[in-house]
This record gives C-alpha cells, structure tokens and sequence, in this order.
C-alpha cells in the first residue's frame, strides 16, 4: 500500500462513516446497495472463472 491508497482509503471512510452517521436512513441504504454490488460482482466473477475451467 503506497501513500495514495492510504489517502483514498482515509477520505472513502471518513466520507461514508460522515454520511452514516448524519443521514442514518440515506447511508443504510447506500451501504447496503455498495455491497450488494460487491458480491454481485465477486459471483460474477467466480462464475466466469468456473465456466472457464
């Protein structure tokens, strides 16, 4: 990890953790989209390698 990632990773936290905690409604549904998002890419991913093999 350089120090442009650290900063990334700083400023992606710190601004989610902001709107988490000013808008709970709004970063509920935000975090739960991002990470439906996340595994939905990971399946698809998984399933390309399969069918790959």
């Amino acid at each position: 990890m350089n120090l442009f990632d650290l900063i990334k990773a700083t400023i992606t936290c710190g601004g989610s953790a902001f709107v988490i905690y000013n808008w709970p409604a709004i970063g509920t549904y935000l975090l739960i989209g991002l990470l439906t998002l996340l595994w939905l890419s990971y399946a698809y991913r998984t399933v390309a390698k399969l069918r790959r093999r």
